[in-house]
Formats: structure tokens, sequence, C-alpha cells
């Protein structure tokens, strides 16, 4: 038996289990994450009226772009998890295996998430046809999973970022402004930052986003683009010969 005629086997069936319980005329929608069921030669069976496809794939990657592109040519509705840059527990160590970093490393910063922006990223660089594949996509979805993660940090691990994510979708600031303008990260690290201490006020903690003092001095902590890669730089080469000479 194929893996297509299987799939398609089981969906049907949970499907019409759901159907029988569901009241009202009009059929839910599944949401189905990517899979074996989602690549080219099973997809066909599969309705795009019946199922939205959650894609998990990394961005960067060759043959997960092609499933991407595919998916969004047969019409299906995507919600975006990709793990290059939404998965939020990545960059830990492994919970099974002896490998120094867990398999999605490294660790996804807020920056990264803030600039995670499908359209640009991917669309128009890989398809022609982006207008209507634009259409098909829904939005977006941080996701965190819970063998290494509690409820004693996760709060911790999902803001600030999931906040910066959520900038992301709802206003899509344009990624190419100068420093400092509206939609640039600088520019919105300072508003999470406010918002990160009056969600702490709340009662809803947060990963520390920077020193108390450079929330008090806004823009006090900013370093030009360039300084900043030459003060990381130079921060790691001052490391570097302080090993050096204490051994």
């Amino acid at each position: 038996v194929s893996t297509q005629s299987t799939g398609a086997m089981y969906q049907d069936r949970v499907s019409g289990i759901y159907d029988g319980l569901a009241t009202g005329q009009n059929k839910a929608k599944f949401v189905l994450w990517n899979s074996h069921l989602t690549q080219k030669e099973n997809l066909e069976a599969l309705s795009p009226k019946r199922y939205t496809i959650q894609f998990w794939g990394n961005l960067a990657d060759k043959s997960f772009q092609e499933e991407l592109g595919n998916i969004l040519e047969n019409r299906f509705e995507v919600i975006m998890s990709n793990y290059d840059d939404l998965y939020l527990d990545c960059g830990f160590g492994p919970w099974v295996g002896g490998a120094a970093n867990n398999w999605c490393s490294p660790y996804k910063s807020w920056k990264t998430i803030f600039e995670s922006d499908v359209i640009r990223n991917f669309l128009w660089k890989h398809h022609e046809r982006k207008d209507w594949y634009i259409n098909l996509i829904l939005g977006g979805e941080t996701a965190i999973w819970t063998e290494q993660t509690g409820s004693g940090d996760i709060l911790q691990r999902v803001f600030p970022r999931t906040w910066a994510y959520a900038e992301r979708l709802w206003t899509n600031p344009d990624s190419d402004v100068e420093m400092g303008e509206l939609g640039s990260w600088e520019e919105a690290e300072v508003r999470l930052a406010h918002f990160a201490s009056l969600m702490s006020k709340r009662g809803i903690t947060s990963n520390t986003f920077k020193p108390q003092f450079c929330l008090q001095n806004t823009g006090a902590c900013v370093l030009p683009r360039a300084s900043a890669q030459c003060a990381t730089t130079s921060l790691i080469t001052i490391l570097s010969l302080l090993v050096f000479y204490a051994f």
C-alpha cells in the first residue's frame, strides 16, 4: 500500500468522524503539519478546501523551498512555523544523544524572529507568481516543544521573542530601512523593551532584553550597525587573548 493511499484513507476517515460529530452546515478545515503526506507525489490525496498546511521546514534548504512552493502552487493555505527562524527551543543541549547542541541549533534571537519575513525572504526570491502566493500565507506561529520546557521557564523562552514575531506579522515592516527608522529592529527594540517591562508589572515575565540602565536611557546602549560588528569582533579578540595569556 502506498504512502499516498494510506494517508488518504486515514485523512478521509478522520475528517469523516469529525464531520459526523460537528454541528452546523459548514465543514471545518484541518491544520496539517507538512510531512511525507504534503510532498509532491502525495499531495493530490489532500484537498486545499479541507486542509491548511502548517510549514515547519527550513527555508534555507532547497528541498524545503521546493516543497513549500509546490504546496502553494496547489493552492493550499499555509501557516509559517519554519524552524530556522521560529522554533523557540533551539540552541540548547539535546535531551537524547551526545551532541553538544540540539538538532535545530543555533538559538533564535528576537531579532532573527523579528526579521523572519516569508514574503521578502522566500516568495520574492524564488517565485515569480508571488502575488497570489502571498494571499495563501495566512500568517505564522512560533513553536516550542516541551521535552525541555516546563512551567518554570516557559514564559522566558516564549517572550519576548513571540512579541517580536507578532509585530512582524501585524505590521510587516520594511527590513531595508535605515537604522532607527520605523520598521528597523533598533526602533522596535525600544518599544519591545518597554512592553516587556509593562507586562512584567502585570505578572507576565519574559527573558531580559537589556540592562535596566538602557531601558531608563533610551538610545544610550545602541551602537551604529558597523560599530556593533566591530565591537563584537574586538570583544572576541580580547577574550581570546585573555584565555591565551591565562595558559
